[in-house]
């Protein structure tokens, strides 16, 4: 009986589970993140990018 209580005891004071979901959980949010900035900058990222392309396909010559 003493061995489970001591087996208990260490399972609760174990801590490592505890700093993975906290690990998880800010990656879920920086991923939350990543994903909301995309949605709100990506169409106006993706204009300039083609502008610069088509800039760059007719300015320069090889």
């Amino acid at each position: 009986m003493e061995a489970l209580k001591n087996l208990l005891v260490a399972f609760h004071n174990d801590e490592d589970g505890a700093t993975a979901t906290e690990y998880i959980i800010l990656l879920i949010l920086i991923a939350c993140f990543v994903i909301a900035i995309v949605k709100v900058f990506g169409e106006t990222a993706s204009s300039k990018f083609n502008e610069a392309e088509n800039a760059v396909d007719t300015q320069v010559t090889f």
